[in-house]
């Protein structure tokens, strides 16, 4: 065995940056790098291309996009040793300029790169500090040529070649500036001597290093880039930050390799990585990044923990760790195993866990775990298991199954992530090896989502389905659901609970990451597919304390990311009534190659603690192969890949510590009072506050009920949880549940609408709070999914009906959907109308002579190479313009054309095109296709020899994101013979209203919510059906007057026996001539808008019929009056009339 030493500039944990860094004798660079939020100059793609090559030299960036963020805070910006900057800001404002000149002159570095030479032209001072100014640029493929090899800044530095914007520079401050390498002039350029391209100066005390490279990722992904970057770093922050970073070179444990077997090399790299030795943890933390003003800690490590899994904290504030030996393939017969529950305390305050105890043993492979009932509950599929300490010796005492039915036909599927849930339910997560079993005398079988059940296992429901092993879930402070998957689903947010919708599959959780990507700081990252993404995403956890700086707390979420030794973070807002997620980069990132951190959640002291698995191998399946992974692997009984290298040695948990945190005023709640676990409700740490309603809701804490409800009163984050006490008490009262509906805090709102029950008190408080149509979307959210929960009632899908038509409720796709599944009538719907097309380059008009812009090939099978994909500009094969698509194989080939469109959930959308084939057989044929809705998403085919046929699909979407409409050859087998395609469309279907309630405010809309509740006895009633049709022959309808109480729900079909077209319109009382007039203004509209004017005068009514036609209008009967029903065809109106009389109800 051939043993490789490394000596690698590698880093220590991140202590402060510039300023107290100076005082240490040894650490790594803390470089701020300041980029933007534009795809020019995309800073966001390549910062981690800089990143990833100099993490491994001790070199640390934190990225930020703001200005204000960067340079507001001239504190702030003085932990750094340098800036980087790399953006196209226009403007700094006076204070920032004063932090940006005042931190160079005090010895900060400064690292302008390319197009930061344009930044910040108001400030003339910038140009002379940056030492010159960008004015104009061709672009080329050069090399820059050094022109002064023996600088300092130069060292390793070589020429390379590169396409890059040649620049060109105006307003040159020659102070105390020195060129190091130039450009030499081009045809076209501006200058006739050798551009300087990259050169130093100096100011003050600092040190400024400027390069002209960098227009996108052909210079950032270059690696003699990366080291002219890093020769620039190192120069630009003086002598006593470079002193000191040799020294913490010179320290610092080298990393060790060797050369092994069974390393999967699924990226196929030309050789497998080799096997890095693993590190001792204090040597492991030197390799590991957190950002600065941050500090990371060792709480414990083998041999004391060994590949922990799970984590959790009792109300003492000890930490419970399950470890897993077995994990992934030791599956015992019998199920007893090698793991074990252990606490880990620290008895002496030093920060370090120096006593353990095993509280139980003997399982095998057990995967999470959370406190509940006294006691704790263990999942170990199949079987979750209820253990209790009833002696105080912290050893279980009792151990039952609390309920089985977890699948094991794969230990990486199953449950995980268990917690205790606001509503006093344990959620949790499971994977495709699903549950299949009965609980509470129902049969359930569900996988790929979030679960949750009663302490007791009375009760279990399934949440939020999504597409993966879900790993992930967390709360924010108001309690809503967010987690994340394996296989490039960092987060989710569940909107809706899956309950409501049946047996419906509809979406019940979306994922809203801007971005799936992960960013390591080291290449040598090993994944199995989703390269550079989130293949092993797992948690979840909120910045949920205050021992989190301020842009941190309730809005970052932290998700591990194994496989690239990081956790890396989101940052959550609302948007409309769901959320989306921006990535956040790397919170913490290693170039250990063990660092395999898999849960990360906020402690007893409001810190980030983390659990890492510290295994070199991570992956579990697929199976490595000769032609995926480079070698022939074998199956273990757990499904995993069997390796030797997996480790059984090692594990860790670390705290990540924010130096401007106060210390916790909780330290354990163990004996806490009544009166101090209500006020423990509003700690700034959420995981405090659930441990507060835990204990009260276990331990019958009645002698508190009128404190919680005087708390539920107020504002604020205890208001949430006094309320779910209550409810866990069963104390909860109408008075304190109507308070609650209408306190001022959004998030206190939707709670207590989640708190509701299906009883008649609770549906009128719903109807009365007005949170049917709350300002706040989220808050409306909860409550149309409450209106669904509802047993259905003519009263609530009205009510649903009536909401949908706010513009807001359509356009939200959250809110659109609850509205279906709370049972929207389709009655005030008088027709469908198209969309725009949705496509790009939908008639391959736009194309490079070969293949159309935009679209892409996908072949799924083939038989050999003949196939063909081209662009046809034989008239005879256009169906319109002067190109069409064309796809041809003779031995046969399932094979397709494809783009990429962003679709929503619960919305209709229309897909058509015109297809023409010549001797197409086998598979479908030639057709249309939503890729990822497989068979729901396919149009007919079309085979044989045919003109042009037009080929159409109506859908709806249950999912939102992004699809892929293929021009589909074969289809589900292969097709020979050659298809043309032409004019593609994708179009949303939309409805059109009957009415203009979407055009008034929403005071309107929610006085109507609650006039259908008061008046639900009428509604509760028999529909009062009629039917009014016209004479055949003869202008007038057959009934002329009708009667009706107010509030009845009404059904009227309207049938036309006549030869000529016919409309029932009922309007407000004396409006029919108003009505009539108006729609005969319509003039040449008046056809495309089926003689129907916009006018709230209209009430309600059917589309515009012909003969033998049919359509039914349903209402409920307004308030007591004498309403005309006409038609407004022109010239219909003076004798085609009729009343409807609506009498005040008995």
């Amino acid at each position: 065995m051939r043993l490789i030493t490394l000596l690698l500039l590698t880093a220590a944990f991140a202590a402060p940056g510039f300023s107290s860094q100076a005082k240490a004798d040894d650490g790594p660079i803390r470089v701020l790098f300041l980029g933007h939020e534009s795809e020019h100059h995309n800073s966001n793609l390549y910062y981690p291309m800089l990143s990833r090559a100099l993490g491994r030299d001790a070199i640390y960036f934190d990225y930020v996009t703001s200005v204000e963020e960067a340079l507001g805070d001239a504190d702030y910006l003085s932990k750094f040793d340098a800036l980087l900057l790399y953006a196209n800001h226009g403007r700094i404002e006076p204070h920032q300029w004063k932090n940006l000149k005042e931190y160079v002159e005090g010895g900060g570095g400064f690292v302008p790169v390319h197009c930061a030479s344009w930044c910040f032209g108001n400030e003339p001072g910038f140009d002379k500090l940056v030492g010159g100014r960008f004015k104009s640029h061709q672009g080329a493929e050069f090399a820059a040529k050094i022109v002064k090899p023996d600088h300092p800044a130069m060292k390793d530095v070589k020429e390379f070649t590169a396409w890059d914007e040649t620049y060109f520079h105006n307003n040159h401050n020659t102070e105390n500036r020195t060129v190091l390498m130039v450009r030499e002039a081009m045809p076209g350029d501006p200058h006739t001597k050798p551009e300087p391209w990259t050169w130093v100066r100096t100011q003050g005390k600092g040190r400024v290093f400027y390069t002209a490279s960098g227009h996108d990722q052909r210079v950032w992904s270059h690696s003699d880039f990366h080291q002219l970057i890093k020769s620039g770093i190192l120069w630009s922050v003086g002598d006593k930050a470079r002193k000191r970073y040799d020294n913490f070179i010179a320290k610092r444990t080298p990393l060790k390799y060797e050369k092994r077997g069974n390393i999967p090399n699924y990226e196929r790299r030309p050789e497998p990585l080799q096997y890095q030795l693993p590190l001792s943890p204090e040597d492991s933390m030197k390799y590991t990044q957190v950002p600065v003003g941050f500090h990371m800690e060792l709480f414990a490590a083998e041999p004391d923990v060994i590949n922990p899994i799970y984590m959790a904290w009792d109300e003492r504030g000890r930490l419970w760790v399950v470890e897993t030996v077995d994990y992934p393939n030791e599956f015992k017969d019998g199920r007893k195993g090698n793991d074990r529950i252990k606490i880990c305390e620290d008895t002496d305050g030093d920060g370090k866990a120096d006593k353990f105890t095993v509280f139980a043993e003997g399982f095998n492979i057990p995967t999470s775990m959370t406190f509940a009932r006294g006691g704790i509950i263990l999942a170990h599929a199949p079987e979750f298991y209820f253990l209790k300490d009833t002696d105080g010796d912290d050893k279980a005492d009792v151990r039952e199954v609390l309920f089985t039915g977890w699948g094991v036909g794969d230990t990486h599927a199953g449950p995980s992530n268990l917690r205790y849930g606001f509503d006093n339910w344990i959620y949790g997560t499971v994977g495709y090896a699903r549950f299949t079993g009965s609980l509470g005398g129902k049969q359930h079988n569900f996988g790929m989502g979030v679960f949750r059940f009663k302490p007791d296992a009375s009760d279990i429901e399934f949440l939020h389905q999504f597409n993966n092993n879900t790993w992930g879930l967390g709360f924010n402070a108001a309690g809503d659901v967010f987690g994340s998957t394996a296989n490039n689903n960092p987060t989710f947010f569940g909107g809706i609970p899956a309950t409501v919708f049946g047996e419906d599959r509809q979406m019940s959780a979306k994922m809203i990451a801007d971005s799936r990507s992960f960013h390591p700081i080291t290449p040598n990252i090993r994944q199995v597919d989703a390269f550079n993404a989130y293949t092993a995403g797992c948690g979840h956890a909120f910045a949920s304390s205050a021992a989190f700086p301020k842009k941190y707390r309730d809005r970052a979420a932290f998700i591990c990311g194994p496989t690239g030794n990081l956790l890396g973070s989101y940052y959550i807002t609302q948007k409309g009534a769901g959320y989306s997620a921006k990535n956040g980069f790397s919170f913490v990132a290693s170039a250990d190659e063990w660092f395999s951190p898999i849960v990360a959640e906020v402690g007893p002291d409001g810190h980030l603690w983390i659990a890492d698995w510290y295994n070199f191998i991570i992956q579990h399946n697929p199976t490595p192969s000769i032609g995926r992974g480079g070698y022939a692997a074998r199956n273990g009984r757990g499904n995993a890949h069997i390796n030797p290298n997996r480790d059984r040695q090692h594990g860790r948990i670390y705290r990540v510590v924010w130096e401007g945190a106060q210390k916790s005023k909780i330290t354990s709640l163990a004996n806490a009072s009544p009166l101090q676990l209500v006020e423990a409700l509003d700690n700034d740490n959420l995981f405090w506050r659930q441990t507060a309603q835990r204990l009260i809701v276990n331990d019958r804490m009645f002698n508190k009920v009128e404190a919680l409800q005087n708390r539920v009163l107020l504002p604020g984050v205890g208001a949430i949880h006094a309320l779910w006490a209550l409810k866990g008490l069963d104390k909860i009262n109408e008075n304190t549940i109507k308070s609650a509906l209408k306190n001022k805090d959004a998030a206190v709102r939707r709670n207590a609408v989640r708190a509701l029950e299906n009883k008649k008190t609770d549906e009128e408080l719903l109807y009365n709070s007005s949170t049917l149509t709350d300002k706040d979307l989220l808050v409306r959210l909860s409550a149309i999914v409450k209106l669904a929960q509802f047993n259905e009632t003519p009263v609530h899908k009205r009510a649903a009906g009536i909401l949908s038509e706010d513009e807001i409720n359509n356009k939200d796709e959250w809110l659109k959907l609850a509205l279906k599944a709370a049972g929207a009538e389709k009655a005030n719907i008088i027709g469908y109308e198209k969309g725009p097309n949705l496509l790009q380059n939908a008639s391959f008009e736009s194309h490079n002579d070969q293949l159309p812009t935009n679209w892409k090939i996908r072949t799924y099978s083939g038989n050999g190479t003949d196939v063909q994909h081209s662009i046809e500009k034989r008239n005879i094969h256009i169906k319109t313009g002067k190109a069409s698509l064309k796809i041809q194989s003779e031995s046969g080939h399932d094979t397709s054309l494809f783009t990429t469109v962003k679709l929503n959930s619960g919305s209709t959308y229309a897909i058509s095109a015109w297809i023409k084939t010549q001797g197409v057989k086998g598979g479908h044929g030639a057709l249309l296709n939503i890729h990822e809705l497989q068979h729901n998403g396919k149009s007919s085919a079309v085979k044989g020899d045919n003109d042009w046929k037009k080929v159409e699909l109506v859908f709806e979407s249950n999912q939102s994101g992004s699809f892929t409409l293929n021009c589909l050859f074969g289809g589900w087998g292969k097709a020979k013979g050659t298809a043309w395609f032409d004019d593609i469309s994708l179009n949303e279907v939309k409805p059109i209203l009957d009415n203009n309630i979407q055009k008034n405010d929403k005071t309107e809309i929610a006085t109507i919510v609650k006039n259908i509740y008061k008046n639900n006895d009428y509604i509760s009633k028999d529909k009062f059906k009629i039917k009014i049709s016209t004479v055949k022959d003869k202008m007038m309808y057959d009934v002329k007057e009708f009667s009706v109480e107010t509030g009845r729900l009404v059904s009227l079909q309207f049938v036309n026996k006549d030869l000529a077209p016919h409309n029932l319109l009922i309007v407000k009382p004396g409006k029919a001539d108003e009505v009539s007039n108006l729609a005969i203004s319509l003039a040449e509209d008046g056809p495309k808008k089926e003689w129907r004017p916009d006018t709230p005068l209209i009430l309600w009514g059917s589309k515009m019929i012909n003969q033998n036609q049919s359509d039914e209008i349903i209402f409920n009967a307004p308030d007591p009056g004498i309403y005309p029903f006409i038609c407004t065809y022109p010239g219909h109106s003076q004798m085609m009339r009729g009343i409807m009389k609506v009498k005040k109800s008995k």
